[in-house]
């Protein structure tokens, strides 16, 4: 277990569960945090937009909106990193909450100290990408890389001078795509990219943020990657 010490987080714990709420906050208040809590769905999004949060912690089952959907339009307003905390059983629910923009998801009952490993985890990885990465004069590769603009200092991307309202992750994976324009780009390649800072990044994190970059790209009307079956993804010049 990493002993890794974050600074101070304002964390927005959203759960249906006062008995909860009040259980995470203790934990998370002892690591030196302060929360920030919801007890629905429409509360939480209220909250996400009126407090400055630095990560968000949850729940899937609320009385009207559910989690799932909260999960979507906070990702829809920021790439503030969202950790879903849920009793759900089902194998197929962590795959359904990557596709919906979710940074990781983590059982109740698990464990204090892996909860706050995890919320170390995503924080440290969003930390990373809004950095930036600029690298040599102006930190930018220029517009004639076939109509593309990156601008590493403000971490912003655009097509033909139309903005992709990209995440950190996205912006990572689309840079190294365009980097190397039409070529074929390994999934290890790409997930060494999208995850600096993790040793061993888990495959399956890879596709549900493609899928939403690609997205964005058709909304911008620009190229989108296209997968090389089991090898990696290519953006064409």
């Amino acid at each position: 277990m990493s002993s890794e010490k974050l600074d101070a987080l304002t964390i927005l714990v959203v759960d249906d569960e006062p008995a909860w709420v009040g259980a995470l906050g203790a934990v998370l208040g002892r690591a030196g945090h302060r929360i920030v809590a919801a007890y629905d769905g429409e509360e939480a999004l209220r909250r996400f937009r009126s407090d400055r949060v630095d990560a968000v912690l949850l729940d899937l089952a609320m009385p009207g909106l559910d989690g799932a959907e909260v999960c979507r339009q906070m990702r829809a307003l920021s790439d503030v990193p969202i950790l879903i905390v849920s009793g759900e059983r089902d194998r197929s629910v962590p795959a359904e909450l990557l596709d919906l923009g979710a940074d990781d998801y983590v059982r109740k009952g698990a464990p204090s100290s892996e909860l706050l490993a995890r919320i170390r985890a995503v924080v440290r990885r969003h930390g990373a990408g809004s950095q930036g990465k600029a690298r040599g004069a102006g930190g930018a590769v220029g517009s004639d890389r076939s109509g593309w603009q990156l601008d590493l200092r403000r971490h912003e991307i655009s097509w033909q001078n139309t903005p992709v309202p990209a995440t950190a992750i996205e912006f990572r994976l689309l840079r190294l795509l365009v980097e190397r324009l039409g070529e074929l780009v390994p999934h290890a390649d790409l997930l060494a990219a999208g995850w600096p800072t993790e040793n061993d990044p888990d495959p399956l994190w890879l596709k549900p943020h493609l899928a939403r970059l690609r997205e964005k790209l058709r909304l911008a009307g620009a190229p989108v990657p296209v997968a090389v079956r089991a090898v990696g993804y290519r953006l064409e010049a």
